[in-house]
Parts: C-alpha cells; sequence; structure tokens
C-alpha cells in the first residue's frame, strides 16, 4: 500500500508542504511516529546522507567510539551514529526539540545508547570529560536565510 504520514499534516504550514514529501528520505520510520517542529523540517539530515556520515566516521573501529553531536535538533544524526555503534552525546539548546530527538531515537531503539543533554553546546563542551569525535552541523538559518 501507500505510505500515509499523520492525517493533515501536511497542510499545517504551507512551508512544509514541499519538504513533506520527501519525509522518508529524511525518516524513513516516518509513520511510526517521527516528531518534527518546524524548523527541523529543513533542518534534519536525510537518513541516507547521516548513515554514510556515520559509517564513515566509525571507519573499521572493533569497540564503540564516543561522538558529540553538538546540535542535534530532533536527532536524525544522532540515532545514525548510534546505529553505526557510537556513544552518542547529543546536544540541543531548543528543550522540546530534544525531547522530540529522544522519542525518535526510541522509535530507531538506539535511545539507550545516547545521552540527551539540553543547553548551548558551547557552554557544554568544555565539562565533556572524553569524546573520540564531535560532529558539528549548526542550525543554517532556513530557507529563507538569504534574504535577511
Amino acid at each position: 500500500g501507500k505510505k500515509k504520514g499523520k492525517k493533515g499534516e501536511k497542510n499545517k504550514d504551507p512551508t512544509i508542504a514541499k519538504y513533506f514529501h520527501q519525509r522518508y528520505r529524511l525518516f524513513s520510520l516516518f509513520d511510526e511516529g517521527i516528531q518534527m517542529d518546524q524548523e527541523s523540517w529543513y533542518s534534519v539530515t536525510p537518513e541516507a546522507i547521516g548513515a554514510h556520515i556515520a559509517k564513515r566516521a566509525f571507519g573499521e573501529s572493533s569497540f564503540p567510539l564516543v561522538i558529540v553531536d553538538g546540535f542535534c535538533g530532533v536527532g536524525g544524526n544522532a540515532i545514525q551514529f548510534a546505529l553505526a555503534g557510537f556513544l552518542v552525546i547529543a546536544i540541543d539548546i531548543n528543550g522540546e526539540r530534544l525531547k522530540m530527538a529522544k522519542h525518535n531515537a526510541e522509535i530507531y531503539g538506539v535511545d539507550e545508547y545516547i545521552e540527551f543533554i539540553e543547553g548551548d553546546y558551547f557552554d557544554i563542551v568544555p565539562s565533556i570529560k572524553f569524546a573520540d569525535i564531535v560532529f558539528l552541523s549548526p542550525p543554517w538559518g532556513g530557507p529563507g536565510y538569504t534574504e535577511t
């Protein structure tokens, strides 16, 4: 059958409409209850790209590596890092987005491999005692950024 998202989701906001048709590129498990806010529609890394980044970063390691995702948003990259074998420290300044990231990680079954921390990356990073990799994909301003 045809995949269906949440009823009415597409029409909530016209700025999301052009991203909505790509929802399964963003999260293959979208219909399982993935949560996203307006900004995350154009900010989240498509799943295949996130998986590729995670596999490249993890390399041939035979033991868990620790990665910091400094701007985790709704968890697109953090989930892929955990699926690749990383232990993830996921940071976001937006508490609601962080709750969505934890929820989304639960859908993918990887929430136990991710520590979620609410706060500003630049304030939190000095207190992190150890990490193998730091991954930074900060907010970029969205589709209208060139107009400001």
